[in-house]
């Protein structure tokens, strides 16, 4: 039975929310999205299986082929991931006609998915070949099967993105960050026990596309009305008003796609695979720093929405300060604790199949070096959504797109002389020098000032914590051990300063989600 839109009301959204309620939405919202993107770094579990049981040269031609196939899906899904919650949340608010409105928006974007969607299928199988000339590596049937992905990745982020409007955000955890993770490690896992290469491996990877459709779509039907979406397809819809919309997010996001996979792309071009293959591991180590910011994205992206709609302009200053504040605040102990043992798990890694003492020491030295960026990164990067949401899309393509050329600059100048680790340097270059960009424009458009004194505590109460972390270090001679021992030195030295420093009223809030989450799970 397809479930009822009336379960939700679409009819009217409330004209003001309280601040309070605001910033328990964005404390809860980003909580669950945060647990779902730390689970959603189990991805790299994935990769370690493929390398151990395929070996690092098919790892790192699936990293090459999917680095060029999810640059392209961003082109399939045109920027719906925020259109659809812009275009959801203003529909709700007509009165009278809210569900008619909801419907035909949901009803443009699966438009627009379908459509752009078709045009990346069709190019990438054609273009398979020449790509995998140009790289001179033999991924052109594994971007064939990878072109297949397109479709069903577009149609889940209209669904997923549909409940992001609601300020449910348990759902894309549950489809992102659990289902699709699952899926590549189970069939990961079967074909590399099985013997199979290159191939089956991206077949995998469309599986994992189809399943995340199918479960976006039974969240879907919880809260929308699956048929009365599907018919509205068939009536006038804005498909056209938000395609205009769309349209330089899509090419916001495709910079930023190209961003994330430039050192991919432009190692491949250099190096043997298997040198990728190590320069991926240490990466996808390093990016747990940027879980806590894109768990902020979904729900502040709807926040940013209301308040700017409502001109409450000094509410939403004060919402960015906080926010920059809590992702400092949780980023702190993950960074320092991610140097400390990092070493070890990439010890760990390298006892297998990724090869000599060598090898080793030019992970950890990637992994320090974008740990140190991608810190930087994650504390400034909720301006993005800022100016996307308040109705400055066009400034991020902008800002993407001089990302995209500092960072192509600097890769062609690194990478020859210094290989993966000249990769790693030019992208932190880069994401320090677009965050101080971002920086100066917030305040320059929105007269937001990022920072503020309270965001001294979490930096005072780190660099207390460094202290005792440091002695402990020289206590044990085995590196694991004394890896271990800094972590549990460090962590309640950085909990007990931040509590002698009185955490904010706002901290007191998200410190109530996690106390409800936990006791949620503890059955209490």
């Amino acid at each position: 039975m397809v479930a009822d839109l009336n379960m939700v009301p679409t009819e009217s959204l409330p004209p003001e929310r309280s601040g309070e309620n605001d910033m328990r939405d964005l404390a809860g919202g980003a909580l669950v999205v945060f647990i779902g993107r730390l689970a959603r770094a189990s991805r790299g579990a994935f990769l370690v299986v493929i390398t151990l049981l395929c070996g690092d040269t098919v790892q790192g031609l699936y990293s090459l082929a999917w680095a060029v196939s999810s640059t392209l899906n961003k082109v399939a899904r045109f920027g719906l991931l925020r259109s659809v919650v812009y275009y959801v949340t203003e529909a709700r608010a007509q009165p009278g006609e809210g569900r008619q409105h909801v419907h035909a928006a949901l009803a443009a974007g699966l438009w627009i998915a379908a459509g752009a969607s078709c045009a990346v299928v069709v190019g990438t199988y054609l273009a398979a070949d020449a790509i995998a000339a140009f790289y001179d590596k033999p991924i052109g049937p594994s971007l064939r099967i990878m072109s297949w992905t397109a479709p069903f990745v577009a149609l889940s982020w209209v669904f997923t993105s549909a409940t992001r409007a609601l300020r449910i955000m348990r759902y894309e955890v549950y489809v992102r960050s659990v289902a699709a993770p699952l899926i590549l490690l189970v069939g990961g896992a079967a074909v590399g026990l099985a013997g199979f290469g290159l191939v089956a491996v991206a077949w995998v990877q469309l599986l994992m596309a189809v399943g995340t459709l199918g479960f976006s779509v039974v969240f879907f039907r919880r809260h929308f009305s699956l048929g009365d979406t599907l018919a509205a397809m068939w009536h006038k819809s804005p498909w056209w008003i938000m395609a205009r919309f769309s349209l330089p997010v899509m090419l916001t996001d495709m910079v930023y796609a190209l961003l994330v996979q430039l050192d991919v792309l432009m190692l491949g071009w250099y190096v043997e695979a298997s040198t990728v293959a190590i320069y991926v591991l240490a990466r996808r180590l390093a990016s747990i720093v940027l879980k806590a910011p894109q768990a902020f994205d979904a729900i502040f992206s709807s926040v940013v929405t209301e308040l700017s709609a409502q001109k409450r302009h000094g509410e939403l200053a004060s919402r960015f300060v906080t926010i920059a504040r809590w992702i400092l605040t949780v980023n702190l102990p993950i960074a320092v604790c991610l140097l400390l043992v990092g070493d070890s798990i990439l010890q760990l890694l390298g006892s297998s199949r990724l090869g000599v003492a060598a090898d080793l020491e030019l992970a950890i030295e990637v992994l320090f070096v974008l740990g140190v960026g991608m810190m930087f990164q994650s504390v400034f990067a909720v301006a993005e959504p800022l100016l996307a949401m308040s109705g400055r899309p066009g400034l991020n393509f902008v800002n993407n797109i001089v990302w995209l050329a500092v960072n192509a600059g600097l890769n062609l100048w690194l990478i020859e002389l210094y290989g993966a680790v000249g990769a790693a340097f030019g992208a932190t270059l880069a994401m320090l020098l677009i965050n101080l960009m971002r920086i100066v424009e917030v305040y320059a458009f929105r007269r937001i000032m990022p920072f503020h004194r309270s965001q001294l505590k979490p930096l005072l109460a780190g660099a207390v914590a460094a202290v005792p972390t440091w002695l402990l270090r020289d206590l044990v001679a085995d590196p694991q051990w004394r890896a271990m021992l800094s972590c549990v030195g460090f962590l309640p030295t950085y909990l007990g300063m931040l509590i002698l420093l009185r955490p904010e009223a706002e901290d007191k809030v998200l410190l109530e989600q996690f106390w409800q989450a936990a006791k949620r799970r503890l059955g209490r």
